[in-house]
């Protein structure tokens, strides 16, 4: 992906040029849940945003009032087999996943089963430490705002390729900055994703198991981090839209096939879930993220105590880049830049395999889930200028009633 204002000027530049165009017709609108309609039909205005950032296939679930408004879907799940996108298609979420992994360590916090200022060494069961700062613990709220002096490594990324256990990663000292944990915002996937694994071995059972029973049932969210329960019903496929290419750079059949089912915990080898690996539709995502703008509530009643709400919305430390406002609280971004937004935003997107996703809702209850097979990956800063045009669409123009 374009990282730095040179990488982004240029890709700007040759987006129109050569980005991948995939002909798809128009934009399909179902109805939402009684919601407010919108102040016009924006089938057309999601059609252009769609088509200026080479969109291959997605999906927007709006929200208004803190409900679940219309679904808009077009495109192509699959290039090869010409599979359109329907408000029912699953999507890889990427980063997204470290907002659902938060909201699940906040059910577990307000039904009195977990403490997000514990020292992840008591989950863990053995010592944490950095190694430059071997007195002080490293709390679990830090592995969720990214303060925790955890990096990724170079053996993380090896272990794309080959299996490296969480304390052969711990025991490298290229995982741990230099900083005290607490002290400076270092964006992490192995510490979202060793999120996961503390779980796995505080509760025993395996994180897709306890996801699904604690978060994804209770809120009725068609989701799940296995991908192998999804047999028959393959989620959608991930192009790189520059350069272009209608090979998948997530091929969903291929890695299907290829699926293990998750039956038991593996806290060890477990990382890469949380941190990415976790399938869901709009809606579903959607429903994830109502209890933080509806006061903790969900449908069936108190979902998220208001200080687990709290956790999650107030920011620890700003995003090191400073293009936009933008801050980092347990699990959430905060966006509060009148130029992107008249109001505060909360929320959190997802980058990997070509795919741009993304999650914001303000203090109104208003917002969008948005996710697709393929897009622009240019940014503002760390913002997605697909995720600001569709902020812009549907939360500062008239596509907000």
């Amino acid at each position: 992906m374009p990282v730095g204002n040179r990488k982004n000027i240029l890709y700007r530049l040759t987006l129109p040029v050569f980005g991948l165009r995939c002909r798809w017709r128009g934009v399909s609108c179902e109805p939402g849940e009684g919601a407010a309609s919108p102040a016009r039909d924006l089938s057309r205005a999601v059609e252009r945003v769609f088509r200026r950032h080479h969109v291959v296939g997605g999906c927007v679930q709006v929200i208004r009032g803190g409900t679940l408004a219309e679904r808009y879907a077009a495109g192509y799940a699959d290039l090869a087999l010409r599979e359109a996108v329907t408000p029912g298609t699953l999507f890889r979420t990427a980063s997204v996943a470290k907002m659902a992994c938060a909201l699940l360590v906040m059910r577990l916090q307000t039904r009195g089963l977990l403490d997000v200022h514990e020292d992840i060494s008591a989950l863990w069961g053995a010592p944490i430490r950095n190694p430059q700062h071997p007195d002080t613990p490293i709390p679990l709220c830090s592995l969720l705002s990214h303060t925790s002096g955890l990096m990724d490594s170079p053996l993380y990324f090896q272990s794309f390729g080959r299996a490296v256990t969480v304390d052969e990663i711990l025991a490298d000292g290229a995982c741990f900055t230099t900083r005290e944990p607490g002290q400076r915002f270092q964006y992490s996937n192995f510490a979202a994703g060793l999120v996961g694994c503390l779980l796995e071995r505080r509760f025993g059972v395996s994180l897709a198991t306890l996801a699904q029973r604690e978060l994804f049932d209770p809120l009725e969210a068609r989701a799940t981090f296995d991908l192998a329960s999804l047999v028959g019903t393959p989620p959608a496929s991930s192009y790189r839209v520059l350069p272009p290419s209608r090979r998948p750079a997530f091929d969903a059949p291929r890695r299907l096939r290829d699926a293990r089912p998750i039956l038991a915990p593996d806290p060890q080898r477990h990382y890469l879930l949380a941190s990415g690996s976790l399938f869901l539709t709009a809606e579903a995502l959607a429903r994830l993220a109502l209890p933080v703008v509806n006061g903790g509530h969900a449908a069936r009643g108190v979902f998220l105590s208001l200080e687990a709400v709290s956790h999650m919305k107030t920011p620890s430390t700003a995003w090191p880049e400073p293009e936009v406002r933008m801050r980092h609280g347990m699990g959430l971004l905060e966006v509060d830049d009148r130029k992107v937004s008249k109001n505060r935003l909360y929320g959190h997107q997802g980058f990997a395999y070509g795919a741009v996703n993304g999650v914001f809702l303000d203090e109104r209850g208003s917002g969008f889930a948005s996710l697709n097979s393929g897009a622009s990956e240019q940014r503002l800063g760390h913002l997605s200028l697909l995720n600001r045009d569709l902020i812009d669409l549907l939360l500062n123009g008239d596509g907000y009633a």
